[in-house]
């Protein structure tokens, strides 16, 4: 989907009013962040998600590790081997 924006003036910059399917695509409020850079001469706009989760993958992770239970499924059938 494409839109033709028109730059508007606010105090001593400019701005560029986002279209409403692209704030609704990306979950976009107003305070969110933005990368803004110029990528093969075009103007690329990218949110910047701010993590979600309180625990980090390393506190995921911490700790001891219990080995799983090992289930008996019968003997094998066909080709398999175990």
């Amino acid at each position: 989907m494409t839109a033709k924006i028109n730059i508007s003036n606010l105090g001593n910059s400019l701005a560029l009013p986002i279209p409403d399917y692209i704030v609704k695509f990306f979950n976009l409020k107003a305070d969110d962040s933005v990368i803004c850079r110029i990528e093969n001469g075009k103007i690329v706009i990218e949110p910047v998600y701010q993590k979600i989760s309180k625990y980090t993958l390393d506190e995921l992770l911490a700790g001891e590790i219990e080995p799983s239970q090992e289930i008996y499924w019968g003997k094998p059938e066909g080709e398999e081997f175990w």
